[in-house]
């Protein structure tokens, strides 16, 4: 099995390799580092994609070497995002620090390919909002929720 870590500079890609290639060293898994210059429609076939989140502490990037600005990061993780979904590639953000970042690699790994690796190594993170959506801006949404909030005033 083939998994493409994907990002922009100073997202922690090389260190998720790392520990990735770690804990799944019994798995027969191979982990790439794919250069964020790299066009990903002309990349080989990958069983699972991870893109890392852009979400590391600015002093953690410092110390990493990374000199990119927020906005040169933005840029290219926006163009990573597009020629995924472009190429028609399925793929899943990782997020988090240290362990949590690897754990919650592990769990997308899981997730996307059930057979080939052991359960998640974390409980499924429900959505926590289950209510209507403050920001979708459609009138009959917004009429349902004020209606809903006036009912309960009454009550």
């Amino acid at each position: 099995m083939k998994i493409a870590l994907l990002g922009a500079p100073g997202t922690g890609k090389t260190e998720l390799r790392l520990a990735l290639k770690q804990r799944l060293q019994f798995a027969n898994i191979e982990v790439r580092d794919i250069p964020h210059a790299v066009e990903i429609r002309h990349l080989e076939p990958y069983h699972v994609a991870l893109l890392c989140g852009l979400d590391l502490p600015d002093s953690r990037r410092l110390e990493q070497g990374q000199r990119h600005t927020h906005l040169e990061r933005d840029v290219i993780d926006l163009s990573i995002r597009r020629q995924l979904d472009e190429a028609g590639i399925p793929y899943q953000v990782v997020y988090g620090l240290g362990s949590a970042r690897v754990d919650n690699a592990l769990y997308a790994i899981a997730r996307q390919t059930p057979n080939l690796v052991t359960h998640p190594s974390r409980p499924e993170v429900l959505n926590r909002w289950a209510g209507p959506c403050e920001r979708c801006a459609d009138a009959q949404c917004e009429h349902r929720l004020f209606s809903d909030l006036l009912k309960q005033k009454s009550c």
